[in-house]
């Protein structure tokens, strides 16, 4: 599992796919996302370093939407059959979510998918909890995932090739802290309120 970690050796493993090397990058997208826990970013530096900024960043925004949609969809399907699952509406919140308006879903979904921080798993597992629409989950997470592969494009191949973007990448993850920093901010305040 070393070379999933390691962006270098994952980028040759899916140059060694050949032809089928963005089937597979899409479909260990999937994976990762339905597994829910797995870190992204070096799969998105994997491709960009194999097919190039702009082509890596298609490759891993493709996947990550098809796989948050593959988790969607297994995610509520599970949770069906889930005993004692109403339960969960108790929290707070999950109920706020359900009293939510459609288009406040759509915003809250597009918004956590923008922090490269907030991992897939738990806005997919809300989203399949809180009875959203699927083209609703769908469309916001599209919007929100363009900003956020950006990010983990430009992170993932910058670390590979560090010497020569070390500026930019030190401008990446100085806008991630940014970003990490307003969402921390708003959500403490929201606390205290």
């Amino acid at each position: 599992m070393e070379w999933f970690t390691n962006v270098e050796a994952l980028a040759e493993q899916i140059r060694s796919w050949g032809v089928f090397g963005i089937v597979g990058s899409i479909a260990l997208n999937i994976v990762i996302s339905v597994a829910g826990v797995l870190p992204s970013i070096f799969l998105s530096g994997a491709n960009a370093v194999v097919y190039g900024l702009v082509g890596g960043f298609f490759v891993s925004l493709t996947g990550e939407v098809l796989g948050a949609a593959a988790a969607f969809l297994l995610y509520r399907s599970g949770l069906r059959k889930v005993k004692g699952i109403e339960r969960l509406e108790r929290f707070s919140w999950i109920a706020s979510i359900q009293q939510s308006s459609r288009i406040r879903k759509c915003v809250a979904i597009a918004l956590l998918r923008m922090n490269p921080l907030i991992p897939s798993g738990v806005v997919n597992l809300g989203a399949a909890i809180g009875k959203m629409r699927f083209a609703d989950f769908l469309l916001s997470t599209l919007v929100g995932k363009i900003p956020s592969m950006i990010f983990e494009t430009f992170v993932g191949h910058d670390l590979v090739y560090l010497s020569e973007n070390r500026y930019r990448l030190l401008f990446s993850l100085l806008a991630g802290l940014l970003v990490f920093l307003l969402f921390r901010k708003k959500e403490k305040s929201r606390i205290s309120r």
